[in-house]
């Protein structure tokens, strides 16, 4: 589906089954293609809406997102124009950062969160700078040309030659100026932190066990800073835990959708 958002943001997105509303923010350099398996399998047990964030598949590059706060602000408009008050927000990667900048505006609207393969510290100077070396590799040579480069390290070194071939395909396809302003926006983001002892509403955190980006270790740390959250680690799994082992994926976002139900009736 495509909506034109009141602030002038087209957003094509996905909105599958019924039930909690659970808002699926994808990875980078991905899309909503990400979520294949979750919008095709969990839809009796949630209503799943998975955006092309601004700039990534089916939702154009323009105007250009200066900053995170900028896809923030997008799906906060989606919210409102689909009459969806407060939902769960799963965030892998780039989700995530994503999700902290909801969390920083409007935490009222969250009513749980699942934080994958992510991390709320700010980039070092040195991952500052090779954003900026990736950005000019998109924008001068072209997205698969840096889909390419960066494959090896967003999946576990067993995965699939059929899903390498897939997440390539779902990454080249996003046009590169989108690719460009989306790492200058997440290399200028700011350290969310202290934001973790804030979260009250249930929270899980998952992780690849062999993602890098970041490794289970750092994940462990943000889970023990967050209140009652919970931690899981997916085995055989890169830094695209939903694609690479969904059936683990779904068990954790099903849980978690549970635990806010609960919440929701005390």
């Amino acid at each position: 589906m495509h909506v034109t958002l009141p602030h002038g943001v087209q957003l094509r997105y996905d909105d599958a089954g019924s039930g909690q509303p659970v808002v699926l923010l994808h990875a980078f350099p991905l899309s909503a293609a990400l979520w294949r398996a979750q919008l095709s399998t969990l839809g009796d047990r949630m209503r799943m809406i998975a955006p092309d964030l601004r700039g990534f598949g089916g939702s154009p590059a323009t105007p250009l997102p200066q900053s995170l706060d900028d896809y923030a602000t997008d799906v906060l408009a989606l919210l409102d124009t689909l009459n969806i008050e407060r939902a769960v927000l799963a965030g892998l990667s780039m989700g995530g950062y994503i999700a902290f900048a909801l969390l920083r505006r409007a935490p009222e609207r969250i009513s749980g969160l699942l934080l994958a393969d992510t991390r709320a510290t700010a980039d070092s100077e040195e991952t500052r700078a090779a954003r900026a070396v990736n950005a000019r590799i998109a924008l001068e040579e072209g997205s698969a040309a840096l889909a390419g480069r960066m494959l090896p390290n967003l999946v576990a070194p067993g995965a699939s030659e059929a899903l390498r071939a897939e997440l390539l395909s779902i990454a080249a396809a996003n046009p590169p100026e989108g690719i460009a302003a989306a790492l200058h926006a997440m290399a200028a983001r700011p350290d969310s932190t202290p934001l973790l002892a804030e979260i009250r509403v249930p929270t899980t955190v998952v992780v690849g066990a062999e993602d890098t980006l970041p490794p289970p270790a750092e994940a462990q740390v943000m889970h023990n800073a967050i209140a009652d959250s919970r931690f899981v680690v997916i085995p055989h799994s890169g830094h695209l835990s939903a694609i690479e082992r969904p059936a683990e994926f779904n068990l954790a976002l099903v849980e978690l959708v549970m635990r806010v139900e609960a919440a929701s009736r005390t």
